[in-house]
């Protein structure tokens, strides 16, 4: 294939690059055309405007009357419907509406619109049949129906699960140990705990403060509770009266157990002070109210109901190809580099006052062996759809109606073991197209031999004016840019380029064996052994070989490429290459040059996937550059988020008085203050934080700030303070019944509860 045409505006350091240029037979006029700042847009489902609906109009229809597809969609998702969705469903009149709302309800939850997958449908389907498996037996009922069931719906698979079936002073109990993510409003780190009352029946979601510690022991367990009370046995005696004697009993049969009869969440300062956490209380309400962090409106679901819907049709009719791979800057860091091609022509070209434009979508996601989204091709918004425009004079135009157009980009990543997926759409006719591949990222030194999977390249560019702090390009590896081959067509003039990176282990000092052979079915043509020495490592232990092989003596024609590093991780691979003297076709190059890997916004990224693959210590110490180079306020949200979840309380009022002093009406340093100081049993300082967000927020109240006052009021000894903020909470929210439960059962209404 050509080198790609030269469309204008491109930026000098492009050209500077060009004049590096070096391929065996290739002419020196590789030009980029970048995709400034100003041409980038974002499209996305949630940014629909907020269209309401007149509910009332509407007559309810009987759920039991419908189909029953239909009604096994209610029952299947009904622990996720929000209230406002459950109320559109039950009012829509027709099957045809009804079919675009269960199409839709999943596609408004997909957390990476364009490609191929629904992460979230696809994992909730898999809780779905786990559910119905192991928790649809021995009780009553489906599994989701189940206490356990929900729980499960709706936060996923717990960590750690501890059977406590046959003990002799106990009900039948299960705890399980959950990471959650901080982004749904509860603790990172917390435990559920759920027991057959009076040792028969369902499995009971425990409540600490509900429920309390005796509702958890049998009557044997009860009896020894009366005899240590009476001083007839003691085992250790931590606290007083009947709570620290059941507490005795639980520790002496598991330790755990008696942390989680006192409080679901580690470390809590009610718990240390012998009675029941109230934040246990509104962690269990905050998890059930999930579903609506997830999806806070319905206003996607309005416009079905009221007839104003638009048909969003999607045709995978696209012809894309797709390349992708991970490599180590010499920074250390790795980065996925993929390409798409795809036919110019299909794409959606426009003009305006005779400047012409072409525009397209990419959207694309990196998921782990957990269902997880490491990370995504986002948009200027932080979508994961990217909508992209390259403008064009018209010959250019006409050309692009006529060849292919070739997009490069690249995304930071952490080291793991991913699916990657890809998709290239015309966002005006719906046409897309769309790739997957399996990716193993590097880390350096690791500790076998390793390797990358070897590219076969259009051109290769060595700059020797490399400057690891100004903006980096995809397929760039330090002073080697890249341009992949995404359709393996050469002149035998042209020769062949393959590049690949090797990983050396600490200590590794023998050379390694690099074969090359390129045969057809009568034999090889060319078989090159050549040597990779170990002296050639950077500091990260990271080797950029590249090889190059002639083809001046190789009849046109089909052959295979075998490529093999002695002693590596991966096998040898073969690949497909042609030689033909008419390979003449050429493209529109199109990339972004991005940040370069010592840009703080690479840090957040990459401390944003640590802390989704639960690696928090690893993301503090990445982000912590980020934060002392840049103020800035997401930045700074993240280290909070990162140390609170780590439990590094000084380290985070370290943090945040700083901060407070310089933006003291900021509600989210106060809040975060109040936060530190309630996790720490500082309560008093916990009340003056929150009562400086209702001051801040005046007139507004918000059950974020509500609740957990409560709670510190409560923690604090001033039981009427509690109700009173429960009370606020519940006229502001009135739709919380684990915080309806709390304050009728465990607060009562009149006079303080004992502990």
């Amino acid at each position: 294939m050509k080198q790609p045409k030269n469309p204008r505006g491109v930026e000098a350091q492009t050209d500077d690059l060009l004049a590096m240029t070096v391929r065996l037979g290739f002419i020196a006029g590789l030009v980029c055309s970048l995709l400034t700042a100003g041409s980038v847009a974002t499209a996305t489902l949630a940014q629909q405007g907020a269209v309401t609906a007149d509910l009332d109009a509407f007559e309810k229809v009987d759920l039991d009357t419908l189909d029953k597809k239909y009604r096994d969609f209610y029952d299947s998702v009904e622990v996720i419907l929000t209230p406002d969705e459950e109320k559109v469903f039950e009012r829509l009149g027709s099957d045809f509406q009804r079919d675009e709302f269960m199409e839709r309800f999943w596609r408004v939850r997909d957390p990476s619109p364009g490609t191929s997958r629904n992460e979230y449908k696809e994992e909730y389907e898999e809780r779905l049949e786990y559910v119905e498996f192991h928790f649809g037996r021995g009780e009553p009922g489906p599994g989701r129906k189940s206490e356990r069931g929900r729980m499960y719906l709706l936060l996923g698979e717990p960590m750690n699960i501890k059977s406590l079936p046959y003990e002799q002073q106990t009900y039948p109990i299960e705890i399980w140990w959950y990471h959650a993510n901080p982004k749904l409003g509860i603790p990172p780190f917390f435990y559920l705990a759920f027991f057959k009352r009076h040792g028969a029946g369902k499995f009971r979601l425990y409540s600490p403060m509900v429920d309390g510690p005796m509702a958890l022991l049998n009557p044997a367990g009860k009896e020894n509770v009366r005899q240590i009370q009476s001083n007839e046995t003691r085992y250790m005696a931590q606290m007083e009266g009947e709570i620290g004697a059941a507490i005795d009993v639980l520790t002496y049969i598991d330790v755990e157990l008696a942390q989680v009869a006192l409080s679901l969440i580690p470390g809590d300062y009610g718990a240390q002070m012998g009675y029941g956490s109230m934040r246990s209380q509104m962690m269990i309400g905050s998890i059930e109210m999930i579903p609506e962090k997830i999806m806070p409106t319905a206003a996607w679901a309005y416009p079905i109901l009221t007839g104003i819907v638009e048909a969003d049709v999607r045709f995978e009719s696209l012809p894309v190809k797709a390349q992708a791979v991970a490599l180590l800057d010499p920074s250390g860091l790795p980065f996925i580099h993929y390409a798409l091609l795809t036919e110019g022509s299909r794409l959606n070209l426009s003009n305006y006052e005779d400047s012409w434009y072409v525009t397209f979508q990419v959207a694309g996601t990196v998921i782990d062996d957990q269902n997880r989204i490491i990370t995504s091709v986002k948009g200027v918004d932080g979508s994961s759809i990217k909508t992209l425009q390259a403008d064009l004079d018209e010959e250019q135009a006409r050309d692009m109606r006529s060849g292919p157009l070739l997009h490069l980009d690249r995304l930071p990543v952490v080291a793991g073991s991913y699916d990657f997926e890809l998709a290239l759409e015309n966002n005006v006719s719906r046409e897309y197209g769309r790739a997957s591949f399996s990716i193993d990222v590097p880390a350096p030194w690791p500790e076998v031999l390793r390797s990358s999977r070897p590219l076969l390249l259009w051109a290769i560019a060595d700059n020797q004016q490399y400057d690891p702090y100004s903006a980096h390009y995809p397929f760039q590896v330090g002073q080697y840019n890249f341009i992949p081959s995404l359709e393996p067509v050469f002149k035998p003039s042209q020769g062949l380029l393959i590049f690949q990176q090797v990983y050396m282990p600490r200590g590794h000092e023998d050379r390694i064996q690099a074969t090359y052979r390129l045969s057809d079915d009568s034999g090889a043509l060319i078989d090159r052994t050549e040597y990779i020495k170990p002296v050639d490592a950077d500091h990260n232990g990271t080797i950029n070989h590249i090889a190059r092989i002639g083809l001046e003596d190789v009849p046109e024609g089909e052959y295979e490429l075998f490529v093999d590093l002695e002693g590596d991780n991966r096998s040898g691979t073969t690949q497909t290459v042609t030689v033909a003297l008419d390979a003449d076709e050429s493209a529109h190059l199109h990339m972004n040059a991005g940040p370069p890997p010592t840009d703080p916004w690479v840090a957040f990224d990459r401390a944003q996937q640590l802390r989704t693959l639960a690696q928090i210590d690893d993301a503090i110490e990445v982000l912590q550059p980020a934060l002392e180079r840049v103020d800035d306020e997401k930045i700074r949200e993240l280290q909070i988020g990162l140390l609170m979840e780590a439990e590094r309380y000084q380290d985070l009022e370290a943090l945040l008085m700083p901060l407070q002093r310089e933006h003291p009406n900021e509600t989210e340093i106060l809040m975060a203050l109040a936060a530190v100081n309630s996790r720490m049993g500082n309560n008093r300082q916990a009340i003056r934080w929150y009562e400086r967000v209702r001051l801040a927020t005046r007139p507004e109240e918000s059950i974020e700030v509500l609740n957990p006052l409560a709670s510190a009021y409560f923690g604090d000894g001033n039981n009427e303070k509690a109700r009173e903020m429960l009370e606020k909470s519940l006229t502001v929210n009135p739709d919380q019944p684990e915080i309806q439960r709390l304050l009728d059962q465990a607060l009562g209404k009149g006079g303080n509860s004992s502990r």
